[in-house]
């Protein structure tokens, strides 16, 4: 069996002589670094005395030798230039190595000039700076020798896109660790200032333009794209690129993947469809995420599902005092505690398996644990298979919804988050009209004690059940792809960064706000598509077909993030709007809630849609929900205006 680089250094170090082999290094540094400052010592006099040194400038030489060894050994010790290795050299040993120097040569000064006779004080200034000057460079020569053995050795070259802050810590863990078995050949940017300078010896070759010329002249058999603020159609474009060449090519993730540190060649990976959005980082103010949340009790229902398990990973990182996981499904809820427990051993957190219909387990949990703020994300969100489950859907998204936000109240919780979605926004869909009528009863739940608020937005990528992880099953498969249109469009986020923006804009809530996140431009989903097959190295229609089914029920073409009409202001953040929504009373909630559950209990869906167009006015049901019905749109339609009560009607309700 073949042993990697990695794993034969692992039993180097493992072998019984590893100790010795540690202590006869130290011996020789030691032994190097007094070699050094001797030579130094001795070309100071030669300097001083004009490269004649008569047998008085030899005695006091040799008689003071050993006191200016001594000094500078013990200095050198005290600063730890006796330990390291030379070979990972870098500005803060010099910067340490010149501390030294200036702390050794004040040392000296006092005891050689004072104690001394006629002892030449230009000596020293001369040692001084040949001390730094050879000391210095003797250990960035073994760093420069080591690096071009590394190179040397290296099995393949790779040319690194983008020549900023990304790509040369890239490079510079590429020339430190062999291991990687990669040599960085250059660099390739579009910014003409930076071509043709050298950044850790290694040269802006040219721009993403030229890189099939680039990899064709020199013989580079890898592309790591270092550009993690690159929109999505820069990085297809240098994809392109690197397949015409036909040589492989990583990535490194975006900012907002990467919390935890800077960039690494460890974190390069291969290229999701994710990278092609081209997500820009997103701006946050940590600052007031971590005021709200470290210390903070925090409660997180749907705590295992796609957006609620990244809402846990994310509040993790900023030490609440207690973290509440209210999810009904235990195996989910296990994985994700083995997880916290692996990630964050630290963290003190309480698995509970739960129903946010199940009022008494609600109210025991706010009862013992006390949360100060609440995210609510559990939630019917599939779209088709709600337009055949309308009770369920209503029960789960609107009644659900309502119990977690009246106990919330109850106990005085500071702050309740929903998490909505772009459906309500002129909902075609039970879905999409559920979380319409759960966004109003925040609104008419307002209280002094407790602050409401709901964040909307759109499609998140890779979460369960989406588009993305249906592709990839199909793609695994072997084909087809289906889509539902040619035109169809969607507003996609990646998960991490609707999370980001989750708990910034949970900052800022007053009480009342309906919060918008940016989702950019909406994504055809037949270029979805075409990318994910892309990716796999496969080309659309040749090795995998796309077949178009039609769009599902109470699906749009083009899903929307306003209504005409709502009014939109902007906040602090860049990627965050807030709606203007106006009060709703409570008491008009209540007879919402108990003419729905009156309906539900009747299994009557004619009267819930129609009930359930009253509340959202905006709302147009889908042909497979009026089917549900018996009767045809038209007929619904007039139903509509016949039963939905007037303004003045709805005010001497509330009166």
């Amino acid at each position: 069996m073949s042993t990697t680089p990695i794993q034969a250094s692992e039993s180097l170090l493992r072998r019984p002589y590893s100790r010795d082999f540690v202590s006869n290094r130290k011996l020789l540094i030691v032994f190097s670094q007094a070699w050094l400052i001797a030579v130094t010592y001795y070309i100071s006099f030669l300097l001083r005395f004009d490269y004649s040194l008569r047998r008085p400038e030899w005695l006091l030489f040799v008689n003071t030798l050993p006191i200016i060894l001594l000094a500078k050994l013990v200095i050198f010790y005290v600063f730890g230039l006796i330990r390291g290795w030379w070979r990972y050299v870098g500005m803060s040993d010099l910067v340490d190595i010149a501390k030294a120097s200036v702390l050794s040569t004040l040392i000296l000064y006092l005891v050689l000039v004072r104690f001394v006779a006629s002892y030449p004080r230009s000596v020293l200034a001369i040692d001084f700076a040949l001390t730094i000057l050879v000391v210095g460079g003797a250990r960035f020569v073994v760093r420069a020798y080591t690096e071009h053995v590394q190179d040397s050795a290296a099995r393949e070259g790779a040319l690194v896109v983008g020549a900023g802050q990304a790509g040369t810590a890239i490079v510079r863990e590429l020339k430190q660790n062999p291991s990687l078995r990669l040599r960085p050949i250059g660099f390739v940017d579009d910014d003409l200032s930076k071509h043709g300078i050298r950044i850790h010896g290694v040269q802006v070759l040219g721009e993403t333009a030229d890189l099939p010329e680039l990899i064709e002249r020199y013989d580079a058999r890898c592309v790591l794209i270092a550009i993690p603020s690159a929109t999505g159609s820069q990085v297809e474009r240098i994809v392109r690129k690197c397949r015409e060449s036909k040589v492989d090519f990583k990535i490194l993730p975006a900012f907002n993947e990467r919390i935890k540190g800077g960039a690494s060649v460890k974190e390069l990976r291969s290229l999701n469809v994710e990278d092609l959005l081209g997500r820009q980082p997103v701006p946050l103010d940590t600052q007031s995420i971590r005021n709200r949340i470290e210390g903070k009790i925090l409660m997180v229902t749907g705590a295992a599902g796609s957006i609620g398990s990244e809402l846990v990973r994310q509040a993790a990182r900023h030490n609440p005092k207690e973290l509440i996981l209210f999810e009904r499904s235990e195996n989910d809820l296990f994985k994700l505690c083995n997880e916290l427990s692996d990630t964050y051993p630290a963290l003190n957190y309480v698995p509970i398996v739960g129903d946010i219909l199940d009022v008494g387990t609600l109210r025991d949990t706010f009862a013992l644990h006390r949360p100060q703020s609440v995210f609510h994300a559990a939630a019917y969100k599939h779209v088709p298979i709600m337009e055949t489950n309308c009770f369920q859907a209503v029960v789960n998204n609107i009644f659900g919804t309502y119990n977690v936000a009246l106990v919330a109240r109850q106990f005085k919780v500071e702050d309740f988050v929903m998490l909505s979605s772009d459906k309500a926004v002129r909902p075609t869909n039970i879905m999409g009209v559920t979380k319409r009528v759960a966004e109003l009863i925040l609104l008419g739940l307002q209280h002094e004690n407790t602050r409401f608020v709901a964040v909307r937005f759109g499609n998140v990528l890779g979460s369960n059940g989406s588009v993305l992880p249906i592709f990839q099953q199909q793609l695994a498969k072997g084909g087809p792809i289906t889509v539902t249109h040619p035109d169809a469009k969607r507003y996609f986020m990646t998960i991490p960064e609707a999370v980001q923006l989750v708990l910034q804009a949970s900052t800022m809530g007053k009480g009342g706000e309906i919060f918008i996140l940016d989702m950019g431009e909406p994504v055809r989903i037949y270029d979805l598509a075409q990318n994910v097959i892309r990716l796999s190295g496969l080309q659309p229609g040749e090795d995998i077909k796309i077949v178009f089914t039609g769009l599902r029920p109470g699906e749009k073409l083009v899903e929307e993030l306003l209504t005409e009409g709502e009014g939109i202001a902007r906040t602090g953040h860049s990627k965050i709007r807030v709606l203007s929504s106006a009060e709703i009373p409570f008491t008009q909630v209540q007879q919402w809630l108990d003419e729905l559950s009156a309906l539900v209990e009747a299994k009557n869906v004619h009267g819930l849609i129609t009930k359930l167009s009253a509340i959202v006015p905006k709302y147009r049901p889908s042909q497979e929900i009026l089917s549900q019905c018996h009767v045809d749109r038209h007929d619904i339609a007039l139903k509509y205006r016949r039963t939905r009560p007037s303004g003045a009607a709805l005010a001497e309700t509330a009166a």
